[in-house]
């Protein structure tokens, strides 16, 4: 049988259809507002910097909708959306558009879902001019999260009309110390990320490996502590296969 999208949203809504025994509905947002230097310029080393006349910006502004209720199954119903603005002339961008239901068995959810191909990626993504590392991420999928113990498994999938992704991870974290792999495919590629990180008192450090598939690899390393309201922090990534090898932020 071809489950198609359609088929996919009618099932998970057949099952949160049950009556209400309760619900609440949470409006959140913010207004981000502020003064850059001009336009950026990114010179032969690729730094990054700014220059003209400064300008002011606003496209960090947004409104959050939650809604979660409590159905008569014993099963909790829950979805939301998120609107992202600027301040002028941008169209208004819809984000992190999701439905679910959780119980006991886990969570099922259809819309913008965790992508387990990302468990591995414990060690944080700096990004920069010449790196854009963040290996999961689903906007339009099917997931299955569920949390056994120490160990959190997960499951996600999109059809070949949306981003043709499919992904599965398994997390455990015991005594301090945290274990993530995640796998998958997106099209014909294939993804993959490792990861372990520690943690004791205030202070933690991660260790990541990532596999894009077309000779491209990153490694990554982060550290950190934090004492009352206070932390510090410092990452460093690699390029580590033959795709812009070298490279590092």
């Amino acid at each position: 049988m071809k489950l198609t999208k359609t088929a996919a949203a009618l099932a998970l809504a057949g099952i949160a259809v049950a009556p209400m025994a309760q619900a609440e509905v949470t409006l959140t947002g913010q207004v981000a507002i502020g003064i850059t230097g001009g336009d950026e310029v990114v010179d032969e080393t690729g730094a990054v910097t700014k220059t003209g006349d400064l300008t002011v910006f606003g496209d960090d502004s947004t409104i959050n909708v939650n809604a979660t209720g409590e159905l008569d199954n014993g099963l909790t119903g829950y979805a939301n959306y998120r609107t992202d603005l600027a301040l002028v002339g941008d169209t208004a961008t819809g984000d992190d558009i999701h439905l679910g239901i959780k119980g006991d068995f886990g969570d099922i959810r259809i819309g913008e879902v965790p992508d387990a191909i990302g468990y591995g990626q414990v060690a944080g993504d700096v990004g920069g001019a010449q790196l854009s590392s963040d290996i999961d991420g689903e906007n339009a999928g099917i997931s299955y999260t569920g949390s056994f113990g120490g160990a959190t498994i997960g499951l996600n999938w999109s059809p070949e009309g949306s981003s043709d992704r499919f992904g599965a991870g398994v997390k455990f974290s015991a005594g301090g110390f945290g274990i993530g792999i995640g796998a998958g495919t997106v099209g014909d590629d294939s993804r993959m990320s490792v990861g372990a990180t520690f943690g004791l008192g205030g202070a933690s450090v991660g260790l990541a490996f990532k596999d894009f598939d077309n000779n491209r690899e990153t490694i990554s390393a982060k550290a950190s502590y934090g004492a009352g309201k206070t932390s510090f922090g410092i990452t460093f990534e690699t390029e580590a296969g033959d795709v812009n090898d070298g490279d590092t932020s």
